[in-house]
């Protein structure tokens, strides 16, 4: 077995606006329910119009509230629901530490502090569902939970190319 994959970065505010950018698009894009949005904005377009053509207001405000809400506020409410598990979050500002190998992947989080405790969990190829490279960052999806890797997190570009193979070996990367 070759040496281990290391990554670190902390987990701070800046790495939760990636992920949550990141993880959005990707569950908007491969999700069946983008389908459904469609339909149901269609819908509210054409109450739009019905509303314009025989005065019905309420509609038309009805209406208008529901795709303002489509288009922003459902992203807006997601966002803070984000940052308010981040605010609550165990490993808010914290050093996450991950060496992967051939038997899975070993994480670790450690304070600011050095007196403050070490959190550290285990997961086999087999617990992680898959890993999806966007861009430079990469997510790894746990059911149910995504896990975002900044590009800096790795050591050089050596290491995210050997981390790639070694991910397309195990048939989870995506």
């Amino acid at each position: 077995m070759s040496k281990p994959i290391k990554i670190s970065y902390i987990w701070n505010r800046e790495n939760i606006d990636k992920l949550f950018e990141a993880s959005y698009k990707y569950q908007f894009n491969n999700s069946a329910k983008r389908f459904i949005g469609w339909f149901f904005v269609a819908l509210l377009q054409y109450g739009v119009v019905v509303a314009l053509k025989k005065d019905a207001y309420a509609i038309l405000l009805f209406s208008t509230i529901m795709l303002f809400y489509w288009y922003y506020g459902k992203k807006w409410i997601a966002k803070r629901r984000a940052y308010k598990s981040f605010e609550s979050s165990e490993f808010k500002d914290k050093k996450i530490e991950i060496s992967i190998g051939n038997d899975g992947f070993s994480l670790a989080s450690f304070g600011a502090e050095a007196s403050d405790s070490k959190t550290n969990e285990h997961w086999s190829w087999d617990e992680v569902q898959e890993v999806i490279v966007l861009g430079d960052d990469i997510m790894l999806y746990k059911h149910p939970h995504f896990h975002y890797i900044p590009s800096n997190g790795f050591e050089s570009i050596e290491e995210k190319s050997r981390f790639k193979s070694l991910v397309k070996k195990y048939g989870r990367l995506r």
